[in-house]
């Protein structure tokens, strides 16, 4: 039995995503309970798996490469990219027990995913415990908005990565400048309303000039997207495409675009 207070308190504090969900929004119980409700929000419901296909996978990832899935939630990119024929390890990294240990399996079965390629870790953005310079590709959909240092997890992904290395973080919705001041000015009126009420909230969104915290329950964030680009750029990356998919989370509906950002360790 493990006494430092530190590992256990840490490992007692790691948050569970999925059990934020439910919390948060009842309705998602449903779908994160079984693999394929889950499959059909992510494919069907939702634009993520079939954005994630406007790139060519097998032409990006090297010949025995070695990827990281970080914050891979219930595995579909996991999955999928088991399924390149030059991917040698997938390491599917997330907080959450639930989707390791009980979604990703399934999914990984529904998806046919190669199992044997696939290592699971339960563990937060950072520190990663990979040695520095031994991945060959980090991947991330809809998870760095959640971090809470966008430049220090970037900084961490860049350590791990080998020279040359591959970051692809895809199905993020970063606005445009004035759209996202727009949005951090009526966010402010609602914070200065919640003030001016004493309306109590026990947490709430919070803005910043490093971000707009709008689901302070779950950990989202809202970057304008020069802020993606400056970040990278400090962090040690040299961004090669912004793709827009043109699709938005929703199918059908006329929300913001998911877009791609594919960028070299330099």
């Amino acid at each position: 039995m493990n006494d430092n207070w530190i590992v256990k308190q840490t490992l007692s504090g790691v948050s569970q995503f999925d059990q934020s969900m439910v919390n948060s929004y009842p309705d998602s119980n449903e779908y994160l309970q079984n693999a394929r409700a889950y499959l059909n929000t992510v494919g069907e419901v939702c634009n993520y798996v079939d954005a994630s296909k406007k790139l060519d996978w097998a032409a990006l990832l090297p010949q025995g490469a070695d990827v990281l899935d970080l914050g891979c939630g219930g595995g579909w990119l996991t999955a999928m990219l088991s399924r390149v024929d030059s991917v040698k390890t997938v390491y599917a990294l997330d907080s959450s027990q639930h989707f390791l240990h009980k979604l990703l399996p399934e999914v990984m079965t529904l998806m046919e995913g190669n199992a044997e390629k696939v290592v699971t870790l339960e563990a937060l953005f950072q520190p990663l415990l990979f040695d520095g310079a031994c991945l060959d590709a980090i991947v991330a959909s809809s998870a760095l908005h959640h971090a809470d240092n966008l430049e220090s997890v970037l900084k961490e992904t860049r350590r791990a990565l080998k020279p040359g290395g591959l970051l692809v973080i895809l199905n993020e919705t970063p606005r445009t400048g004035l759209r996202f001041l727009v949005s951090v000015f009526v966010a402010s009126l609602r914070i200065l309303r919640n003030l001016a009420t004493r309306r109590y909230m026990p947490v709430s969104p919070s803005i910043s000039s490093s971000g707009y915290l709008y689901d302070p329950d779950l950990g989202d964030r809202d970057y304008p997207s020069w802020y993606w680009l400056e970040a990278l750029t400090r962090a040690g990356f040299a961004v090669e495409t912004v793709m827009n998919t043109g699709m938005p989370t929703v199918k059908g509906s006329k929300g913001r675009p998911l877009i791609h950002f594919v960028c070299r360790a330099v």
